[in-house]
């Protein structure tokens, strides 16, 4: 088996990585959807709330994403359960030929080291932001503060097998992942 991460900067266009690999027929894990489930974790709940004073995930986003020692915190709390979610989900698919790990902050989880081949979505940070400010209605100002909390592109790609550009229309990424397809075929 083939563990494949699939990773890039926010909104640098994942989800529809994502979604062609499922049309594909690959299996997929989606770290965002993992982290949404810890969130409703009745455990979690009450660690984030004593650490916090919430448990929404929105408002423990802007005070972390601010503060980069409260960042550390949430960190200590939700990456071993991303971990352990993940670790299962490759036991549980070890007869598929690959399976891919959808990852948004793979370097910054140190997640990297698990994985046999990254993929990585690169895609300008002004194009980012715009996409970033349309899909979640944030103002500029919040959009950079979650630009500016992860590692820059340049910092990442060095580490990564496959590069995908997404700084033109939805189609040409789409040519990209079509030709990965071909090349991870050969693997």
């Amino acid at each position: 088996m083939k563990k494949i991460a699939v990773t890039g900067n926010i909104a640098s266009g994942k989800t529809v990585v994502e979604n062609k690999l499922k049309e594909y027929g690959f299996k997929t894990l989606c770290l965002d959807e993992v982290t949404k489930a810890i969130y409703e974790d009745k455990k979690v709940k009450t660690i984030l709330y004593g650490l916090f004073k919430t448990e929404k995930k929105e408002e423990i986003s802007k005070i972390v994403f601010a503060d980069k020692e409260k960042l550390k915190k949430l960190e200590d709390v939700i990456l071993p359960e991303i971990k352990q979610i993940m670790f299962s989900y490759f036991d549980k698919n070890k007869d598929e030929n690959f399976i891919f790990v959808i990852a948004p902050t793979l370097f910054e989880a140190g997640f990297d080291a698990y994985f046999d081949k990254i993929i990585f979505i690169s895609s300008n940070e002004d194009i980012r932001l715009k996409r970033l400010i349309e899909r979640n209605n944030v103002s500029f100002e919040d959009a950079k503060l979650k630009i500016d909390s992860q590692l820059k592109e340049e910092e990442k790609t060095p580490k990564c097998s496959y590069i995908l550009y997404n700084n033109s229309s939805i189609e040409d990424l789409l040519n990209e992942i079509e030709k990965l397809k071909e090349e991870l075929s050969t693997l």
